[in-house]
């Protein structure tokens, strides 16, 4: 049995913000999806993501032959070139919305989150920049799959804050990896394999702030795509609505191919956090927030304190 993605979108300006800064494609023929959530002040946000977008949508359908063969015939080989060809997309994308920051004083610091998902026969590639997120739904069980590229949760990794305290510090705010912010950018690279029934939520921070992990299971499972997405929209807009709020929904169904061989098996719930694969990467870029000037991190930091994306919650000095 093979596999083909149904998917939905929906996007959202959400209650406070004047302009919607995120932006989303769904490809028509359920390749991939591409979510973005712009940052940076006079508008520069939304130019970010609208190119951030443009530019790996571009690059995806260029090397779509690729993936096709992949599909067919899924190799270790083809697995290296699939993850290759999406890093040197997002890295492109980085560096035409970085040199177009620089050359244009009004887009000086304009930059983005970026979640990429690749969906490939039996598999999902998934490349992640930034604090949107991809979670997996199976069985009623919920996977956040891709961590977030923030200097809380960074903290929290080495140990100098816990959980708890990363959920509400001002920190979980501040990307320490973005799209058009610096020179390079680090992408980080994952692979799993997907099963019949499982729905992938792609969603910028404006969604999945306003869930637990289990309200979002319980969503996401609850009725068709889009109006799964509606009504988490709704939820999110009545809790606050802080921040715009844009979701993908893809659901795997079955479909006979007869000649596709099996994939060794990933199981995403197996431990916590969750382990899908991470793909190879090159040891010589840097880390997310070694990667970036004084500059652009008190620059970042600055802006993020004067206007949080995050929602009110009372007693955490918002």
């Amino acid at each position: 049995m093979g596999l083909f993605p149904l998917a939905a979108m929906r996007t959202d300006v959400g209650v406070v913000r004047e302009r919607n800064e995120d932006t989303a494609h769904v490809d028509e023929r359920g390749r991939f999806v591409i979510v973005c959530d712009g940052m940076g002040g006079h508008g520069a946000g939304d130019v970010a993501s609208q190119m951030a977008v443009e530019l790996v949508k571009n690059a995806m359908e260029e090397e779509a032959a690729l993936f096709a063969a992949y599909a067919l015939d899924p190799t270790a080989e083809g697995r290296t070139l699939l993850a290759a060809q999406m890093r040197r997309a997002v890295e492109h994308a980085n560096r035409v919305v970085f040199e177009r920051s620089e050359r244009e004083a009004e887009l000086h610091q304009m930059g983005s989150t970026l979640e990429l998902v690749a969906i490939c026969g039996q598999e999902a590639f998934i490349a992640h920049v930034g604090d949107s997120r991809t979670y997996l739904v199976r069985n009623g069980k919920v996977a956040q799959l891709t961590v977030d590229h923030t200097v809380a949760e960074t903290m929290r990794r080495a140990g100098t804050i816990n959980a708890e305290e990363a959920r509400v510090s001002p920190m979980r705010s501040v990307l320490s990896n973005a799209i058009g912010v610096t020179p390079t950018v680090t992408v980080e690279l994952l692979r799993i394999e997907l099963k019949p029934g499982d729905r992938l939520l792609v969603c910028s921070d404006g969604l999945h702030d306003y869930f637990s992990r289990e309200e979002l299971g319980t969503h996401v499972v609850t009725g068709e795509l889009d109006e799964a997405l509606a009504r988490m929209i709704e939820h999110a807009r009545n809790a606050g609505g802080h921040d715009n709020i844009t979701g993908v929904l893809i659901e795997a169904r079955a479909r006979p191919t007869g000649t596709n061989p099996p994939l060794p098996a990933v199981d995403a719930f197996d431990e916590e956090p969750t382990n899908p694969v991470s793909m190879p990467h090159d040891t010589a870029v840097p880390s997310p927030i070694g990667g970036m000037s004084d500059e652009s991190i008190s620059h970042i930091i600055d802006y993020t304190l004067r206007e949080s994306s995050r929602p009110y919650e009372p007693g955490n000095g918002n």
